[in-house]
């Protein structure tokens, strides 16, 4: 169906995609528009209460005949729009100006499907602002009119229905899906339908309001080979996994393209343990068909064996692992092995074992009093110290990426700027911008190497070639910043403090040198040492800053 609909979008004509060039909108029918003004535009217009359309006119007076002058006036100013190319429909819907839309539409029909700039219909603006009453009113009018503007696409090439679905209007959408339900599985140029738009940003109201209209589209499979029950597990989204389970079970247990459940999907995701905890405290309380089907569910094998707990195993997530073995009450007949012969616990032995060092002492204890299955002890020993050490990995990680950025840019836009004449630093000469430069160039420095650990610790798989090749250019990669901040930084200061500049540079060059630091520091061991020395010097806190400063203020006096 997507297929169809891009050929047929292909096959559209120029003058269809281009807005059509109107002329410039006059400034009074444009403030009357913002401001409401029924009566002078009635009387401009010579708007009347035309084909059943049931609004007031709040005037006295009898519009007369329109002259052949008055009617050429009509018409250019209904042809008319702003700079932005909205027509007088575009203004009146945005503004929520209801009555006044009508005898627009009336009036002309065509504005319904005139673009802007943003190749925008007025129905994309009443979808935008959630004008669900005029949509209402405008479909009594004239149902094949409103169906036409709503296959227009916009620059993003969404259509008015896209727009509703995005921005969470559910009236807006149950009107649209009631007119033509078919404008649920027309997706754009990304290839999202309305429905997986409203289903990835969390908007259960409106995929509700799409279901009741058409329970069939629970069962469309998307260009990515997922269901939307899938990617509402994917999303985190328990409030609509559980109305999916409860409403549509047949639906709720369809499989993607790679044989995987809704739970496949949850336990990938960082996001997916409140969702997995709260889809089994259904069956607490249900003993029927839901807890029948959870409990196959995270039972059941990908078409590579891979249960949900194998799934969840490899990334590590610890909750949903522990929230299906409850379920499972620590089963080990239900802990089979993938096509590859690896069990769940053996993926998690393997996760934590390449991760934490530290604590292989206690995994291989674990292994010798419990075996090779999964116990209650597995995640309270074991994997909240592995969890906890990589949040922490993770924290160093992005303190450090943030001290070299900021350090890097300060490098270049040093305080009190630089002389325009000759580029040199107009507060060079002092002691304390000298100061300045030492201990930037030390925090450049130092969250360098931390971070060069940090990316240097998740190496654990030699046989791993896609990650050994970005680990070498990301080591490429960041000798050259660190020998170009020691070069720019030579050319910055060597006008106005020689012997730092040079101290600077030296400095940089050795330790951005991507032969003699990864051979000194991490190839031949020595990096443990130097590391773990530095960390217990760093642990007297007290001594350290002073021995800091000590060095920043002696370097200054250079």
């Amino acid at each position: 169906m997507a297929e169809k609909i891009l050929s047929s979008r292909a096959e559209a004509t120029k003058s269809e995609m281009v807005p059509q060039q109107r002329p410039l909108m006059p400034v009074h029918i444009f403030n009357a528009a913002i401001k409401g003004d029924t009566d002078y535009l009635v009387r401009c217009l010579g708007l009347l209460e035309e084909r059943g359309v049931r609004v007031t006119v709040r005037t006295s007076q009898s519009t007369p005949q329109q002259t052949e002058e008055e009617h050429e006036t009509v018409q250019f100013v209904l042809g008319s729009a702003t700079r932005f190319g909205d027509t007088l429909l575009h203004l009146l819907i945005t503004k929520r100006h209801n009555e006044l839309t009508l005898k627009v539409f009336t009036k002309d029909m065509s504005l319904l499907k005139a673009r802007n700039r943003k190749q925008e219909t007025a129905l994309h603006d009443a979808a935008k602002v959630g004008n669900e009453e005029v949509i209402r009113d405008l479909i009594r009018l004239s149902p094949s009119v409103v169906k036409d503007a709503l296959g227009k696409t916009n620059e993003n090439d969404d259509t008015a229905f896209h727009v509703a679905a995005n921005h969470n209007h559910k009236g807006v959408v149950s009107e649209l899906m009631t007119l033509d339900p078919q404008a649920a599985y027309e997706e754009n140029k990304q290839g999202f339908s309305p429905l997986y738009i409203a289903i990835v940003e969390d908007h259960t109201s409106s995929v509700k309001a799409m279901l009741q209209v058409d329970t069939t589209l629970a069962c469309t499979q998307f260009s990515d080979g997922t269901f939307p029950v899938h990617v509402a597990a994917r999303m985190g989204n328990a409030d609509l996994v559980e109305h999916f389970l409860q409403e549509y079970p047949e639906y709720a247990k369809l499989l993607d393209s790679c044989g995987r459940n809704l739970f496949h999907m949850a336990a990938e995701q960082d996001i997916s343990d409140v969702l997995t905890i709260k889809v089994f405290a259904l069956t607490k309380d249900d003993i029927s068909q839901i807890n029948h089907m959870v409990k196959s569910m995270i039972n059941a094998r990908d078409y590579e064996g891979n249960t949900p707990l194998h799934i969840a195993a490899m990334k590590g997530r610890r909750l949903v692992m522990k929230a299906i073995l409850d379920e499972l009450k620590y089963d080990r007949a239900a802990l089979v092995p993938n096509r590859k012969g690896k069990t769940a616990f053996g993926l998690s032995y393997d996760q934590v074992w390449n991760i934490s060092e530290v604590d292989r002492a206690i995994m291989n204890n674990y292994v010798v009093d419990k075996g090779w299955y999964f116990t209650p002890e597995w995640f309270d020993d074991v994997m909240i110290p592995y969890e906890n050490k990589l949040e922490r990995t993770q924290v160093i990680g992005l303190g450090s990426v943030l001290i070299t950025t900021v350090a890097f840019a300060a490098a270049f836009t040093v305080p009190g700027g630089v002389n325009a004449d000759n580029g040199a630093p107009v507060l060079g000469k002092r002691f304390m911008f000298r100061a300045f430069i030492v201990a930037n160039t030390l925090a450049f420095i130092q969250a360098y190497m931390s971070l060069f650990a940090v990316i240097y610790s998740t190496l654990t798989d030699p046989e791993d070639i896609e990650l050994q090749y970005a680990y070498h250019k990301f080591l490429s990669a960041a000798s050259c910043m660190v020998i170009a901040f020691g070069i720019g930084s030579y050319l910055m200061f060597v006008p106005v403090t020689l012997p730092i500049a040079i101290i600077v540079l030296v400095v940089s060059l050795l330790v951005g040198s991507p032969t003699v630091f990864p051979v000194l520091f991490m190839e031949q061991g020595l990096y443990k040492r130097i590391f773990a020395f530095t960390s217990g010097f760093i642990g007297l806190y007290v001594v350290t800053p002073i021995m800091l400063l000590i060095l920043i203020f002696c370097l200054a006096l250079l």
